[in-house]
């Protein structure tokens, strides 16, 4: 059986280094598409780059880079969060993995 949020992970760190590449405008449309199939069938996929990080987040675990502060930011996701709906419930599927750092 295909596990999604395997698939999910790995369409995740493929747009990743594409963006790092600099090729993102290459592949957007192909990109959205295919997170919108998996969209369709329940999930919800979360990049939280770029969010406040405090160690009361549930929806994600955090490595740290430099000092701990109290204004923490999301620098990059290695992994999204990933939600599933299902019977008109939303369940966490994945907690996302992520780099905060003090900003």
């Amino acid at each position: 059986m295909l596990n999604p949020a395997h698939i999910i992970n790995q369409l995740f760190e493929m747009q990743s280094r594409i963006n790092e590449a600099g090729m993102t405008a290459n592949f957007e449309r192909n990109f959205k598409r295919l997170y919108s199939l998996f969209e369709e069938e329940g999930y919800i996929i979360q990049d939280l780059t770029g969010e406040a990080y405090t160690e009361s987040r549930t929806d994600c675990e955090a490595g740290i880079s430099g000092k701990i502060g109290s204004r923490m930011t999301i620098t990059r996701t290695l992994k999204p969060v990933i939600y599933q709906k299902k019977d008109g419930a939303v369940q966490l599927l994945q907690k996302a993995v992520v780099i905060a750092e003090n900003k």
